[in-house]
């Protein structure tokens, strides 16, 4: 059904000015229901939050090692019972315009969602709970006006209220929905399946190839990222950075996965002198690896530098640690398919001593929790879903070194993870700087280890809980083009936002692609369950990204009029004035270069399903599909190398390379077989 907003004098300003506003009001409440603000509160954000400076940690006399209770930082968020609560969040602090809840003791659902507004500071989505949590009101108001404090990076601030201006509408449709529902994946399964229609759904224009922004890429990493005296590339670098390289996250050991697609000599000899470097320095006794690395060649634990927290010094985040077992894994595998090359065992003794490691914590704790103790593997902070793509990795270590013990923790960890974080709606514990607020990336590294545990051990349960794990995080990828504000620097380029994703509930930004992913599970899923929405969202992710590469002929500027080097991405798409800088970006080069590397390394540029009648373009080309071919053009001004995978439910396919030069096409066969071509 569709409900109206309609004007509404607001006697508060003082003024003849009358906003727009709609509320809705539930008698029947607790605060047992998931409120729900897609990118911007999950459980209403309704946990334990402490006010703490970036980069957060946790303070030392609340960590409780593997009991430490869940911490958030000081962001929008209901509060805890009984105290009466309320959050305020802009359209930009949103993937997409809507909130909604699920009553857990009702089975029943709601949801109210509308088009984008028409000027970037328009709209506010407000939720309020009255004492005791017995009644609550959902509002939207156009323009919107929000009580201080706001969030201003990173906490609530006592600020001035956004100003009063003139209500650019008259009417505004809004859509609600009610309906029975029993579960909270239920709940966002349904908001999956909606969310095209959430708003205006616009494809990303062609910008420049996938292959194209790759090069760039390459090009910036040797000229800006390699460092010859430790003999690895910096996932920072800032010459005046003095850890510019970093383990897992944000890039190191990730990146030359993505880098062996080059077809460059020099940079598959960078990278195998990386992999030298590292199996050589990083490894710790424990079975875990070093953190950091100094520009003089010294390896320590992630926050060694933190001189005011030095309760931190020994601390790594088990994320980052997945993220390294995970990725080394893949890279092996791929460097020995090729031939004649095998990996040292020095390399190999490395990776088994990191598996044995987090079969030993499991074995201990029935999880991973969020940070380790870097020389003995200990948790010294526990909970959250910091890592959830442990099981993937475990998951291949079982097929490297042959042993079923790990193959049996990977599901025995895949099944904590859904049953401690997908039922209740949120993930946590992904980025290493914000605390454990719900964030996108451990429900993207979800994604990964589910598809692996389904190829691993052909049972349907992995499809079920990777698929509820892509509709979380959906939510967190915006479906709609938003429209910067006139003059920011997004607005010149006319960036749109379709497919960029946020981070979590403390960064409020959204960004180019997933840290530190393809979403290549978003491809293996689909390919196991036939579910459309699972590749159309990956079309959406990996489409947006290259639009963000800084070119020699399209620099991106910061706020102070520096461009971005060539290749090089800046990890904000700020919609929201958290950081005040809506549609700009600051100078530096950002852990996004590793997701665009890996996109053009890992998938297909267009995917071809011709039983379905189906194509899906993943690049920047053009694609027409006939019944015997698909016409495959190149409307941008760069030479491509395009990847194109033609398969159907019955037949795999292999992916083949196809180039073409600016304003060119080429028709493709697509008749079977397509794996013999």
């Amino acid at each position: 059904m569709k409900d109206d907003i309609t004007t509404a004098s607001d006697k508060s300003t003082g003024t003849d000015a009358q906003p727009l506003e709609k509320r809705w009001s539930f008698d029947a409440w607790s605060s047992a229901h998931y409120v729900f603000l897609p990118a911007g509160a999950y459980n209403g954000n309704r946990f334990f939050s402490l006010k703490l400076p970036y980069s957060p940690r946790v303070p030392e006399e609340f960590l409780k090692g593997p009991d430490t209770p869940m911490v958030i930082t000081d962001v929008p968020r209901l509060a805890l019972p009984p105290e009466p609560s309320f959050l305020q969040l802009k359209t930009g602090d949103l993937a997409f315009p809507c909130f909604g809840w699920f009553d857990p003791a009702q089975k029943s659902a709601w949801l109210a969602w509308a088009e984008h507004p028409e000027e970037a500071t328009d709209w506010m989505w407000e939720v309020t709970e009255s004492h005791g949590h017995a009644s609550a009101s959902f509002r939207i108001q156009s323009p919107g006006i929000r009580q201080s404090p706001v969030y201003r990076f990173p906490m609530m601030q006592r600020t001035s209220p956004d100003p009063l201006a003139e209500a650019r509408r008259t009417r505004i449709d809004v859509n609600v929905d009610t309906w029975s529902c029993e579960t909270i994946g239920e709940f966002l399964d349904r908001i999956f399946s909606m969310r095209a229609g959430l708003a205006e759904n616009v494809e990303v224009p062609p910008v420049m190839p996938m292959s194209a922004a790759f090069d760039l890429i390459e090009e910036h990493y040797h000229r800006d990222s390699w460092i010859e005296r430790i003999g690895q590339f910096a996932t920072n670098c800032d010459p005046a950075s003095s850890y510019p390289y970093q383990t897992g996250w944000c890039g190191g050991m990730i990146a030359t996965h993505g880098l062996l697609a080059s077809k460059i000599s020099l940079t598959r000899t960078r990278v195998l002198r990386s992999l030298e470097t590292f199996f050589t320095h990083a490894p710790r006794a424990c079975g875990l690896f070093a953190g950091r690395c100094s520009r003089d060649g010294v390896w320590s634990a992630d926050l060694t530098h933190d001189l005011e927290r030095p309760y931190t010094h020994n601390w790594t985040l088990t994320r980052r640690q997945g993220d390294t077992l995970y990725f080394l894994l893949r890279q092996l595998r791929a460097l020995e398919s090729e031939g004649p090359w095998k990996a040292p065992q020095s390399w190999n003794a490395a990776l088994l001593a990191s598996a044995e490691c987090f079969i030993k914590i499991w074995e201990k704790h029935g999880q991973f929790g969020q940070f380790l103790n870097q020389d003995s593997g200990e948790i010294l902070l526990g909970g959250s879903a910091s890592g959830a793509i442990i099981p993937g990795a475990l998951a291949l270590a079982s097929i490297r070194f042959g042993d079923t013990r790990f193959l049996e923790v990977a599901t025995q960890a895949g099944e904590y993870f859904a049953r401690e974080f997908l039922v209740k709606g949120f993930t946590t514990g992904g980025p290493g700087d914000a605390c454990q607020n719900p964030d996108s990336e451990s429900a993207a590294a979800l994604v990964e280890s589910c598809a692996l545990l389904h190829q691993a051990t052909g049972e349907s349960i992995w499809l079920r809980h990777g698929t509820s794990a892509a509709a979380l995080l959906a939510t967190w990828v915006m479906p709609y083009n938003f429209r910067f504000p006139t003059g920011s620097e997004f607005s010149r380029l006319d960036v749109r936002t379709r497919g960029s994703v946020f981070a979590n509930t403390q960064n409020k930004h959204s960004a180019p692609g997933l840290c530190t992913q393809s979403g290549r599970g978003l491809l293996d899923l689909f390919r196991a369950t036939g579910d459309t929405r699972l590749i159309d969202l990956l079309c959406e992710i990996a489409r947006f990204i290259p639009q963000t590469v800084s070119r020699v002929d399209r620099p991106i500027h910061t706020a102070d009029g520096r461009p971005l080097p060539s290749g090089w991405i800046n990890e904000r798409v700020n919609t929201s004035d958290w950081d005040e800088n809506v549609g700009g970006v600051f100078f530096g080069s950002c852990w996004c270069e590793v997701s665009l590397l890996l996109t053009h390394a890992e998938l297909p540029g267009i995917y071809c399903r011709p039983d379905l009648d189906k194509v899906w373009v993943l690049d920047h080309m053009e694609v027409q599909m006939h019944q015997e071919y698909l016409e495959i053009r190149n409307p941008t001004a760069f030479p491509a190398r395009v990847r194109v995978l033609i398969e159907s439910a019955q037949s795999s396919g292999e992916i083949q390379e196809i180039g073409l030069q600016p304003g060119s096409f080429v028709m493709l066969p697509i008749s079977e077989p397509w794996a013999d071509r």
